[in-house]
């Protein structure tokens, strides 16, 4: 792994840690961190009753770039993998489930930006 791969591994770890503590302090629970699939990986996955929040975690220098980052490609692989962990834990199966993007910047406050993806619109969330 390079320096600079190292570099963006130890920010990223960093934002998805100021975003899970931020999300704590909003009343969610933390199901899971960096949930591997085999459609793809979930930052964070937090639940806030009946909300299911499959969080993706951006650390950019903006909050206007970090907006920009989520593309449509990788929103599907992360509703594919909110898929995955759903058959897992149908405990969660009547949550409504909902992609949240959360947009770390340095010396700021994570800023949470809920449903920041809406794939079809049913009942789900999806």
């Amino acid at each position: 792994m390079t320096a600079e791969r190292q570099r963006r591994e130890r920010l990223g770890r960093a934002a998805e840690a100021q975003a899970a503590g931020w999300l704590r302090a909003q009343g969610y629970t933390i199901l899971a961190e960096r949930l591997r699939t085999p459609s793809g990986e979930i930052d964070l996955i937090a639940f806030r009753p009946p909300v299911l929040a499959l969080v993706e975690v951006k650390a950019r220098a903006s909050t206007g770039r970090g907006l920009y980052a989520l593309s449509a490609r990788q929103a599907a692989r992360i509703a594919a993998a909110g898929e995955h962990f759903l058959a897992d834990h149908p405990e969660h199966a009547d949550s409504f489930v909902r992609l949240d993007l959360i947009v770390v910047t340095p010396g700021g406050p994570p800023q949470h930006f809920p449903d920041a993806w809406q794939q079809d619109g049913d009942d789900n969330g999806w």
